[in-house]
């Protein structure tokens, strides 16, 4: 492809340099520049692209993408530049003509929500196999095509080149279905501007990333726009399925975003009208539920505990229903899913109490996972949890106060400190604590001490509770990314108790 026919997908300001030139690929990263792409010069929080432009071009780069003017003479340069309005929706259309377009060529499930939505992807993916269908997933712990891992996540949604050229590679890689978990992030930022879905699925919505969004509203507005971009005129699949959680009261305002779209209100309560579910019983294995679709009765099981994840499960459903897959090759794929990675999964050494860790990261999400575990049989409930550094400080102290509230005794702890002090964010949690009139807490910083602490804790019968990283091998500190695993550490700490 040439820059020329590139440039049809999205107009530019101004074009300095000739555009009749091949181009071979695509970066954003000017150090993976080889000779004959063009790099696009992609504004960041941390840094700015522009001023990797003259790398780019030195290593080889026929072409920048930039928001600023070309540099004025006698500056010159071994390449074109091409002025847009904005990089990071100039790239989403790009690349997405460069790779010729692959959502196109797939059935594209998109799923948002501030919880649930790894869970809801591996409930898809395994759904849609079943249905004879090869899935391939973008999501918070990693990419994989028909089962198999590609990559481990660097977002839960990927850089809009990156997720087009994973995109493309399903598509070449004979995926029928490509699963995405759509963050706010993403939505905000642009990066699936230019993939036509052909069902969007609402969660839920509760306080995160308000470092980012800065209010509820515009973190509900971010994800409204998955809605959008469903409904669009120009995406041009011919059925389009809105997939929203009936039991959320703000699921109703995104009907009127989805205009021309088949809604299918799913969900636990007398609001679901189209997909409605019910609890037929419970435990740690799972659960059996009923479900009503338009007026058809079925039965359906998942190995996964807890009502939460009843909702996940009718969420996926209500997409797969909606695009017409059968019911019970639908049903039997989300019974046979087994275990999602660092959701409530278990850590087991033999030892005569229950130890979980669980990525829940937000107020509602411990208090959701808490809850499920009181209804286990158990002497006390001990919590480790802390909070992740230049994330969301809003979150901080609702969060310990739910654990503090679920729990008979609390560690508070590091998560991913980043450029943050453990103890400042540790003191931010402390305050949430104290002001909800809670003391059953004490402080370790040190995350791997902690959770040997709340092993050492633990006595027949109890239940460990290790929150907050889940699925995570690192562990992001000040100046460097560390290998820690909350499972890891876990059963390490176990087998401790047993010499």
């Amino acid at each position: 492809m040439t820059l020329a026919e590139l440039l049809r997908a999205a107009p530019p300001r101004r074009v300095s340099g000739p555009v009749d030139i091949p181009l071979a690929d695509l970066r954003h990263d000017s150090r993976e520049v080889q000779p004959g792409d063009l790099f696009f010069a992609l504004p960041g929080a941390k840094t700015d692209g522009n001023r990797h432009a003259r790398q780019a071009l030195a290593q080889g780069a026929v072409a920048v993408v930039s928001e600023l003017e070309p540099p004025p003479p006698p500056a010159t340069l071994p390449g074109t530049w091409v002025q847009v309005a904005s990089v990071a929706e100039s790239m989403s259309r790009f690349s997405d003509a460069f790779f010729r377009h692959p959502s196109g060529s797939l059935r594209v499930i998109g799923i948002t929500g501030t919880n649930g939505k790894t869970t809801t992807t591996y409930l898809l993916e395994s759904a849609v196999a079943a249905c004879g269908g090869k899935p391939g997933v973008a999501g918070t712990v990693d990419c994989r095509l028909g089962g198999a891992r590609l990559r481990k996540a660097v977002n839960t949604t990927p850089i809009s080149l990156e997720l087009t050229r994973l995109l493309a590679r399903f598509r070449d890689g004979g995926a029928s279905h490509a699963l995405l978990e759509v963050s706010s992030h993403a939505l905000a930022l642009s990066r699936v501007e230019a993939v036509d879905f052909d069902a969007a699925v609402f969660l839920n919505i509760a306080r995160d990333h308000l470092d980012f969004h800065k209010t509820v509203e515009d973190y509900f507005e971010a994800k409204a726009r998955l809605f959008d971009l469903l409904a669009r005129p120009d995406n041009r699949k011919p059925l389009k399925v809105a997939a929203l959680n009936a039991d959320d009261p703000r699921a109703h305002s995104l009907e009127r975003r989805a205009i021309g779209c088949d809604i299918v209100r799913f969900g636990l309560t007398d609001a679901s009208k189209d997909l409605r579910g019910k609890i037929l019983s419970a435990d740690l294995n799972g659960s059996r539920f009923s479900l009503d679709w338009r007026g058809e009765k079925h039965e359906g099981a998942i190995r996964l505990p807890g009502p939460h994840n009843v909702s996940n499960a009718l969420a996926a459903a209500a997409a797969l229903f909606g695009l017409g897959h059968p019911i019970e090759k639908v049903l039997l794929g989300l019974s046979s899913l087994k275990t999602v990675p660092g959701r409530l999964e278990s850590v087991d050494e033999g030892q005569d109490f229950h130890v979980f860790v669980d990525y829940a990261h937000t107020d509602s999400a411990v208090e959701t996972v808490l809850r499920l575990l009181e209804t286990l049989p158990h002497k006390k409930i001990v919590t480790v949890i802390g909070c992740g550094g230049d994330r969301d400080k809003s979150k901080r102290g609702p969060m310990g106060a739910a654990a503090c509230r679920r729990s008979d005794e609390v560690i508070l702890t590091s998560d991913n400190p980043r450029s943050e002090e453990p103890e400042a964010i540790l003191a931010d949690i402390e305050k949430g604590v104290r002001t909800a009139g809670l003391r059953n807490y004490r402080m370790v910083p040190d995350r791997g001490e902690a959770i040997a602490a709340a092993i050492a804790l633990a006595r027949a019968g109890d239940v460990v509770l290790i929150a907050g990283k889940g699925h995570e091998d690192h562990q992001i500190l000040r100046d460097r990314t560390i290998a820690f695993d909350d499972r890891l550490a876990a059963r390490a700490a176990l087998r401790e108790l047993k010499r």
